[in-house]
């Protein structure tokens, strides 16, 4: 069987200007041994609708001197995910109805081969002059650890770089003025030399990472830190340092480092490497006395591609209070039957509230909700705590002192106590 196939032949019109940019992006990426980079189509003419058929080939300039890339040292990978193509997939033979991108090296220089659905439908489309669409994220990286610039540019190559385009308008058929002004949208025609191949210079890199350093007191001599920072890449870890406070010389802080609080023992204060924000917290320290202002110290290690320096990031002030009662105030005064107080605790303490009347005679203990006696009872640091006083028969119409008396749960002596005096007025 003889089977007879048409060839119709016509000139195309190209563009004066170009129908579309490839452009070749670096990113920032904190290995010595990786550049990594994305390849984004963008439509500067209308005539361009459906992204077809394309092969690019990239080179690292600093490589060309000294054979350029090689399979046994060089590994260059795809990012999985990281393409705007829809579908994406595997190379299917026959009814492709997936675009498929394959990244090799080839001729001491990186290829990416873009292949398009078998029906023009199943294309992605850029609607717009102005739209761009992200091919894929690239990774080219050193078996050996060995360094890697981040410079990559194109190859000059309008053969190995030919990108097809589709149009929805008939090339073949049409008539008159309307003949050969738009390709027909299944034709598969290359830019050749109408489109515009950019590369793009790698982001300057610098070490201004963001942080914010945070602590606050909880409680029994323990202060929780922690600490958000936008980008890490630079750091190789942290640890975290202390001082007492001199307040005859507060300007004067002697930094002694947390023994755990350091990332050759804690790996959660290991780096990332990465540029994404990181948040860290959690990190316990127990300190020894009370009334007194710590300041600590967040230390950071640069790694050594960034000169592996020491430097004080960000540097805080905790105040760990005597354990007192903070914000009392009676709810209703005066009173007649009684009154409710209420009351923040700065520290975990053990709490006794008691009513006297102006001769020192103890008429009534402060109650819980329940009606129990708050004598000697465990409170933990927190706000708005309530303690009730009902005013027995015995007690007549007058002034009355509303006490609160409170002992950190870990520390009895009698200095370290805190006392609170609330005048009430009673009336029968």
């Amino acid at each position: 069987m003889v089977v007879m196939i048409a060839v119709l032949s016509y000139t195309p019109l190209y563009a004066q200007t170009p129908m579309g940019h490839v452009i070749l992006r670096p990113l920032l990426d904190p290995r010595p041994d990786t550049s990594t980079f994305e390849i984004w189509l963008k439509k500067v003419d209308p005539q361009w609708d459906y992204v077809a058929n394309g092969t690019f080939r990239i080179e690292v300039p600093s490589l060309a001197l000294t054979g350029g890339i090689d399979p046994a040292v060089h590994s260059f990978s795809y990012e999985n995910a990281s393409s705007q193509l829809a579908p994406l997939g595997p190379y299917l033979v026959a009814n492709s109805s997936v675009y498929h991108l394959e990244p090799e090296v080839f001729a001491q220089r990186m290829s990416v081969m873009l292949l398009c659905p078998d029906s023009v439908d199943d294309c992605a489309r850029l609607s717009n002059v102005g739209d761009s669409l992200l091919l894929g994220r690239f990774t080219l990286s050193t078996k050996d650890g060995s360094f890697l610039s981040d410079t990559v540019t194109f190859i000059a190559d309008d053969r190995q770089l030919a990108m097809a385009f589709k149009i929805d308008h008939d090339s073949v058929t049409g008539v008159g003025l309307t003949r050969n002004v738009w390709y027909v949208k299944h034709d598969n025609v290359p830019f050749g030399s109408n489109v515009r191949y950019i590369s793009e210079p790698p982001p300057p890199d610098s070490c201004n990472g963001i942080f914010d350093f945070r602590g606050t007191y909880l409680g029994d001599l323990q202060v929780e830190l922690g600490f958000d920072v936008n980008d890490e890449h630079c750091y190789k870890g942290y640890w975290i340092e202390r001082a007492l406070l001199n307040p005859r010389d507060p300007t004067n802080l002697v930094f002694q480092p947390l023994p755990r609080l350091n990332y050759n023992v804690d790996n959660s204060l290991r780096s990332c490497r990465c540029l994404r924000p990181q948040s860290r917290s959690g990190y316990l320290d127990s300190v020894q006395f009370r009334r007194e202002q710590y300041a600590y110290r967040l230390m950071g290690e640069f790694q050594q591609y960034y000169g592996g320096d020491t430097v004080a990031i960000d540097t805080i002030f905790i105040r760990v209070p005597n354990a007192i009662i903070s914000n009392a105030v009676l709810l209703e005064n005066p009173f007649s039957n009684g009154t409710t107080v209420r009351f923040n605790i700065d520290d975990r303490v053990r709490l006794t509230g008691s009513v006297f009347d102006l001769g020192g005679r103890l008429i009534a203990n402060l109650v819980d909700e329940g009606g129990t006696p708050i004598i000697d009872r465990d409170y933990p640091k927190g706000v708005a705590y309530l303690a009730y006083f009902r005013a027995p028969a015995i007690a007549s119409q007058g002034l009355y002192n509303i006490v609160l008396v409170a002992i950190p749960v870990n520390d009895s002596s009698i200095e370290e106590q805190s006392r609170v005096v609330l005048k009430g007025q009673l009336i029968r």
